[in-house]
């Protein structure tokens, strides 16, 4: 009877043990279902490290494939309701306090792309490292994925996005500088995939709507 139960113990963690899916599978499962991302909307507390003190934000975030994006300001309050939209080509920045905006014609590379889901995926697509790592947080297990920002700016070398394993949505993203210091940290609520936006969000008139 020992020797049996001892067969069907081993049988047991051996089914476990195969069954367990690595974090190359749950990496390639989150790549299909971010390349049916075409959109999304957050909200994201943004701190940004360095100086004296770092500064914290919240904000809202709307992304639109291939690289459209608006950026809401919530908080701090003499902050609040400022917002960026982004077409692609320029970008329209937008002060509601004195009831005017800017327009930036060459608006690429912007730190503010590095700050959205949206963009790190084109970075996954286009950089040839990649690092896996896991972390249990609170009880949620998350895969981790580390990649280079193109540019090669010492002060934001690399993204490191933590993805739940089990929902596949993104919980933080860290931007680091050439010593892997953290620059800059996001944390996600509220994230919603693929909701309608139409490309008239981005035109300058829907800055005051």
């Amino acid at each position: 009877m020992k020797r049996i139960a001892l067969l069907l113990l081993l049988s047991i963690l051996f089914l476990n043990a195969c069954g367990k899916i690595t974090d190359e599978q749950i990496f390639y499962k989150i790549q299909k279902k971010y390349n049916k991302m075409e959109s999304y909307s957050c909200f994201a507390k943004i701190i940004i490290n360095g100086g004296k003190k770092p500064k914290e934000y919240k904000v809202k975030q709307i992304f639109k494939r291939p690289n459209k994006y608006i950026i809401q300001i919530i908080e701090p309050e003499e902050s609040k309701g400022i917002t960026t939209v982004y077409n692609g080509e320029q970008a329209w920045i937008y002060h509601p306090q004195i009831d005017q905006s800017i327009l930036i014609r060459d608006y690429k590379d912007s730190p503010d792309e590095n700050m959205f889901v949206g963009y790190f995926l084109r970075n996954l697509i286009t950089t040839e490292m990649v690092k896996l790592e896991s972390e249990r947080i609170e009880d949620n297990d998350y895969l981790i994925i580390t990649t280079m920002i193109p540019g090669n700016n010492k002060y934001r070398m690399y993204q490191k996005l933590w993805v739940d394993k089990k929902t596949y949505l993104p919980y933080k993203l860290y931007v680091l500088d050439k010593d892997e210091k953290i620059a800059v940290e996001i944390y996600y609520s509220k994230f919603l995939y693929n909701i309608d936006i139409k490309d008239e969000k981005f035109e300058v008139y829907a800055l005051k709507n």
